[in-house]
């Protein structure tokens, strides 16, 4: 493994994003086209001591303006991903926690970061350009463990 000059080989940044399924469906962000294009679940960095809870809830909100109305106590799915050259970084890591979200509304509003939103069933994931930290999805959700 090579050496950041950045960071200790332990560091990984925490990414926290919200899982809402409607009838097998996950929902899905497009980022604007300034930034990647493509589409990820809905959620971001944490800030530096953030909560986890507040971090999403802010993240979701800026992002979309979609009211949160809870979030799961544990994370439903993990995995890391590595980024090359990206934020004026070599490579670094991401740790990717994601927690169920119930959402109060869907009153979505476009913002800088965010154009549109849409659900996807798991083979759909296979035909849409996804967000690189956001391809652990494919591997791990099962929309059987949703079903109400």
């Amino acid at each position: 493994m090579t050496q950041s000059k950045y960071f200790p080989d332990s560091f990984y940044r925490v990414s926290v994003k919200g899982l809402f399924v409607k009838d097998g469906k996950i929902l899905l962000l497009k980022e604007s086209s300034r930034l990647s294009g493509r589409w990820e679940l809905p959620g971001g960095g944490l800030d530096f001591g953030e909560d986890i809870h507040i971090g999403l809830k802010r993240e979701i909100e800026e992002e979309t303006g979609l009211q949160i109305k809870s979030i799961s106590d544990k994370p439903v799915y993990a995995w890391t991903w590595r980024f090359d050259n990206k934020r004026n970084m070599d490579w670094y890591y991401s740790l990717v926690l994601v927690y169920r979200v119930e959402i109060e509304n869907f009153e979505f509003k476009p913002s800088e970061e965010c154009e549109e939103i849409g659900f996807f069933s798991k083979q759909e994931l296979n035909g849409i350009e996804l967000c690189q930290q956001t391809n652990g999805l494919k591997n791990v959700f099962n929309p059987e463990d949703f079903k109400s």
